[in-house]
């Protein structure tokens, strides 16, 4: 069955300085027309792009999409498979992974477009017992190449691949389950309840000082130095020089604000997502609201495939970001030409 929807909608800005993002940027829900039987799973966790036309995005009812440039096309997986994926990362379009509930670790086989159980992973089968442990989710993963790869679980474990299994490490000192992982540059963070921040360099995991004793579930660098971090209450934490430190949110009661999804483009330019709808967008000097509600639903993940080009999913949701123009400096500017529709995109369930 086949159900159209627009893909996307070029939008223009006012002013040939630099504008605040927040309240000028929009964002399109371009994802409509959907079924009840599809709609029911149609909870996002995860999504991951290689290029603008190329991208993946996961979630419940054992849920995988590919988008090809033109449309959003579910994927065939495996029999059996888990009631979740929580998270997907591609370092290239011939090689990836799926994470999700229970410790399941699918890999991506170019040859036939299929996604295969991973089998090879150390995991004590006691981990499995809900009386004594709850069950292991793998809640984030970061593939570097084909023989790296790194994800994190709910168990306070953190997974290495080496090209030939998963093997289970723990970090001396922490007890806290992880949610987010992310590699720049051989230099890799974690980030998890209570706040917790782990830094791996050199070949080792270890904790460092965090400001916050919120819940951490994103993380993002946009290089070694740059980087923020997003979770429960309204936490936003920077990374500069070398420390964390914690960030304002230029919006009334941010405390009640729960975000999801960060994304670093330049130290003037960075996007959050979250809870009820919520997006935010940093422009070097404050985090503050886009200015149009798209969605009311919970919005899990954000990512830019250039700075003037964005999508995020969540509940139910699928949206879209594209500017007119962004110069070096990360500044927006107005085009001449009036709104212009592409083409249309599908979703082939």
């Amino acid at each position: 069955m086949l159900f159209i929807y627009k893909k996307s909608i070029i939008l223009f800005f006012s002013a040939l300085t630099l504008i605040s993002l927040s309240a000028n940027a929009q964002w399109r829900d371009v994802k409509a027309n959907i079924d009840d039987e599809f709609a029911q799973g149609a909870y996002f966790n995860d999504m991951c792009f290689l290029n603008q036309e190329y991208g993946w995005a996961v979630g419940n009812g054992s849920t995988i999409l590919l988008f090809d440039g033109m449309g959003w096309r579910k994927q065939e997986v495996p029999t059996n498979s888990p009631a979740a994926f929580f998270a997907i990362s591609m370092s290239t379009d011939t090689f990836g992974w799926v994470v999700g509930e229970g410790a399941t670790f699918y890999q991506y086989n170019k040859l036939n477009n299929s996604w295969n159980f991973f089998k090879n992973v150390e995991i004590d089968k006691k981990d499995f017992d809900k009386k004594n442990k709850p069950m292991i989710d793998v809640r984030s993963v970061y593939t570097i190449g084909k023989n790296s790869a790194w994800a994190v679980s709910s168990g306070e474990n953190i997974f290495k691949f080496d090209g030939k299994k998963w093997s289970r490490l723990t970090c001396d000192g922490v007890s806290e389950q992880l949610y987010a992982v992310t590699f720049h540059n051989n230099i890799g963070w974690a980030v998890g309840e209570n706040g917790v921040i782990l830094n791996y360099v050199d070949g080792k995991w270890q904790k460092v000082q965090s400001p916050t004793a919120n819940k951490l579930r994103s993380v993002h660098f946009e290089n070694n130095n740059l980087g923020f971090a997003v979770g429960d209450n309204g936490t936003i934490l920077k990374f500069e020089n070398g420390t964390w430190s914690q960030m304002n949110i230029n919006i009334t009661t941010p405390e009640t604000v729960k975000l999801r999804s960060v994304y670093a483009l330049s130290e003037n330019l960075a996007w959050a997502v979250g809870d009820k709808g919520v997006v935010l967008c940093y422009n070097g000097k404050e985090w503050s609201s886009c200015k149009e509600k798209v969605t009311n639903g919970i919005l899990t993940k954000i990512w830019f495939t250039s700075a003037g080009t964005g999508w995020a999913c969540g509940q139910n949701s699928f949206l879209n970001f594209e500017a007119a123009a962004i110069d070096e400096d990360m500044n927006l500017h107005t085009a001449d030409q009036k709104e212009t529709q592409v083409p249309q995109a599908s979703l082939i369930k």
